[in-house]
């Protein structure tokens, strides 16, 4: 039998015909130094985030959407993604996704940067207000830039992946979305034109579900063929096996997975909440692989090179 960890840490369920991580007392070898590659990735878009964040208020950059307790979700699933192989379809909160692929923080820096030049707003400070979202591409991995519209993403995806069977590829189509994407026919329809027609895709929506709160997919009937579960999206672990098995099942030509990654995300000025970092630290721990001395190195390590990426965005001349 097949179990999940439930996002309340919990409770136990069987998922049909999808592999998700159990629950271990002890780690091997390659799962932690998996665990410390998650935890080097989740660490690095915090403090990206952090530091744009706090560029974006000064003006310097444009409007950021903040990761902040989302990091597990994104940098776990991305973790699986064959990178220049798959495509992949972020959406506008995938600081993690975009870095695990490949960007690199001064990248990351540009792009805010672009937005804020491009918005019609540009020379104010960023407003929550009017913003300009930041579109992540980065053609080169097959990354594809995200449209405005909320959702679309959702059929460019179903389109691409329906290419990729055509083509006999064996490359799987990666689309994220947001819990306000769920309300919209652009996910109804492109999660059932994959469904019926058994795509290789695997979609993800990151849920913020604070104290429990409903899934926006729970009163949503959701098509035939289509592999769905409900994952802790603030463990790493939970998130990398579950998505590891839903790239399997679509390389293998058995179908689409829906994937809900149940995060909370934090006010402005809040500590998280079920922080993923602090779960991954204590993932290490019940491994007896957690080394402060290393962490606090990674850290300075991290924080030395995106200062340099972010003084030398700002210093140069567009």
């Amino acid at each position: 039998m097949i179990y999940y960890r439930d996002c309340n840490g919990l409770a136990y369920r069987n998922v049909d015909e999808l592999g998700i991580y159990l629950e271990k007392s002890t780690q091997t070898p390659e799962e932690v130094a998996l665990l410390k590659d998650l935890y080097l990735h989740m660490l690095l878009a915090r403090l990206v985030d952090e530091y744009a964040c706090a560029a974006s208020a000064r003006g310097s950059l444009g409007f950021v959407a903040s990761c902040r307790g989302h990091e597990a979700a994104q940098v776990g699933s991305a973790r699986c993604i064959e990178v220049g192989q798959d495509f992949t379809l972020p959406y506008y909160r995938d600081l993690g996704v975009v870095l695990t692929i490949g960007m690199t923080p001064y990248e990351v820096f540009r792009t805010y940067r672009q937005a804020r030049q491009q918005s019609p707003h540009a020379g104010e400070t960023a407003s929550p207000a009017s913003p300009f979202v930041a579109h992540w591409g980065y053609h080169k991995h097959n990354l594809v830039t995200g449209p405005a519209p909320v959702a679309t993403q959702i059929m460019h995806a179903a389109g691409i992946a329906f290419a990729c069977k055509l083509r006999k590829s064996s490359a799987v189509t990666v689309a994220y979305c947001g819990a306000g994407a769920t309300a919209e026919a652009d996910f109804r329809e492109g999660i059932t034109f994959a469904a019926q027609h058994q795509l290789p895709a695997l979609f993800l929506c990151e849920q913020d579900c604070p104290d429990s709160q409903p899934s926006t997919l729970s009163e949503l009937i959701l098509p035939s063929g289509l592999h769905h579960a409900r994952i802790d999206g603030s463990d790493p672990l939970a998130v990398y096996h579950a998505t590891r098995e839903a790239m399997q099942l679509a390389r293998s030509g058995q179908g689409p997975t829906l994937l809900e990654l149940c995060v909370t995300r934090p006010a402005p000025g809040e500590a998280v909440k079920n922080d993923p970092l602090q779960r991954c630290e204590s993932l290490l721990k019940e491994a007896q692989a957690w080394d402060e001395t290393w962490a606090g190195e990674l850290e300075k390590r991290l924080r030395r090179e995106i200062e340099q990426a972010l003084e030398d965005v700002l210093g140069s001349v567009d």
